[in-house]
């Protein structure tokens, strides 16, 4: 079975980065859709960081693991 995660990362006041991770992330994500997620997330400042508010986008990404169940 394969497991698909959202890794989303950005960088805060302070210039250090944050990630935000999304289990079981949709198999149809497009690059425009996680975009215009991430720059919600930093208009409507959702979240507040040790180093600040998230200021900008630095990287999205896909993670896919393979999973083996063996009992």
């Amino acid at each position: 079975m394969s497991q698909k995660r959202l890794e989303m990362v950005f960088k805060n006041q302070l210039g250090r980065t944050s990630k935000i991770t999304v289990e079981n992330a949709r198999h149809d994500l497009e690059e425009s859709d996680v975009q215009a997620a991430m720059q919600a997330i930093i208009d409507k400042n959702i979240f507040k960081t040790n180093g600040g508010d998230l200021v900008s986008i630095e990287a999205a990404r896909i993670i896919t693991t393979d999973v083996a169940e063996l009992v």
